[in-house]
């Protein structure tokens, strides 16, 4: 997830995040909830396949979205509903990229609605949200504002979800917005969530990859070289070394996380 400048933001009208949900309350006959179990489960299917591939998630996003056309009342459905969404918002063809993003928010925002602490729905709210704002600058200080208010309401519930995805989203954006007081940037604080994601789950890629990421920061701000050298160690064991491998599901991700170490390593010559 990409954040954009400070300067960027000054320079353009902001846009308010959607808002929007679903009508959670509407007859349905048994027919069509017959129908909307089988979309379900296909959509549910498709995306949880050993190796997704974008035509796959697009054919899951699309039973969910069948699915909730029918029938818009249950939390589950609609989080993986937008989880679908996340992941064709970064993977998906770049002219649809925004339209998965709002789809997916108005399937977090109904989630939400439904169940104001579950931590799934909370996630990919914020997560959306960051998104957006990164595929439509217009939207950043909400999109900023958004993610930020859903990553510190998670850990403050606790939420260890998705391989410590509340403390490694906050990180990623403390280490990358701009410091007070145009923004909530802090260096100091990205590294306390991101070793804390870190402990929840060493083994997850992509918290190996933004401490990575953090320690090259850190070595430029502190004048430290020893963060830069446990970032390239870090890097070439985890995504570049002959033992390095893709979590089970996540075989087409891992070659995007490994072209971002390679784009890392290339930034940050010795």
């Amino acid at each position: 997830m990409k954040l954009v400048s400070a300067l960027a933001l000054m320079l353009v009208a902001c846009s308010q995040v959607p808002s929007n949900s679903m009508n959670t309350e509407k007859y349905i006959s048994p027919e069509d909830n017959q129908r909307y179990e089988e979309l379900v489960l296909d959509g549910r299917g498709a995306f949880l396949e050993e190796t997704r591939t974008v035509v796959g998630v697009q054919n899951s996003h699309e039973r969910y979205r069948q699915a909730l056309a029918i029938r818009s009342d249950n939390y589950v459905v609609l989080w993986e509903a937008a989880r679908t969404a996340v992941w064709l918002a970064n993977y998906g063809p770049e002219d649809k990229q925004e339209v998965y993003a709002r789809d997916g928010i108005k399937y977090a925002n109904t989630a939400v609605k439904l169940k104001p602490d579950g931590e799934e729905g909370l996630f990919y709210d914020g997560v959306l949200a960051g998104k957006l704002a990164d595929l439509d600058i217009t939207y950043g200080p909400s999109g900023l504002e958004i993610i930020v208010q859903r990553m510190r309401q998670l850990i403050e519930l606790k939420s260890r979800y998705i391989y410590g995805g509340p403390d490694r989203v906050l990180a990623m954006v403390l280490m990358r917005a701009p410091g007070s007081p145009l923004g909530p940037g802090d260096w100091d604080a990205a590294e306390k969530h991101m070793t804390r994601a870190l402990e929840i789950d060493p083994n997850w890629p992509e918290n190996q990859l933004y401490m990575a990421e953090l320690d090259f920061g850190l070595a430029n701000k502190r004048s430290e070289p020893k963060h830069a050298e446990s970032a390239r160690a870090r890097l070439h064991k985890h995504f570049l070394s002959d033992d390095a491998q893709a979590p089970m599901g996540s075989k087409y991700e891992f070659i995007y996380w490994q072209e971002d170490a390679r784009k890392l390593l290339e930034a940050n010559k010795e």
